[in-house]
């Protein structure tokens, strides 16, 4: 994992910046709101609501399925419907909104 992804990420998280990134060959639009690690292995991965790319709604995202990101200049304003700020899926948070 790219230390440059990670430093995407927190800054998208702390500015409330939509991300496009593309994961598993789709592209995707993305509301950033936890980054941290998940699962046994603890992979690092960024929960996200999804606006774009297959469906919307919330998604992990492992950080080593990410090929290409970058931020856009869109930004929003509220945590999506159902935002846990300590969701148990991760058991390290790095940054969350």
């Amino acid at each position: 994992m790219k230390a440059a992804t990670k430093k995407i990420i927190a800054d998208a998280i702390g500015d409330r910046k939509i991300l496009k990134l593309r994961y598993k060959d789709v592209e995707r639009v993305v509301r950033p709101h936890i980054l941290g690690y998940v699962g046994h292995d603890d992979a690092l991965a960024l929960s996200g609501w999804q606006v774009e790319g297959t469906g919307t709604g919330w998604r992990l995202f492992h950080l080593e399925d990410i090929h290409a990101m970058a931020p856009t200049e869109q930004r929003f304003h509220r945590t999506a419907p159902g935002y846990n700020r300590n969701d148990p899926a991760f058991s390290h948070i790095l940054n969350r909104i």
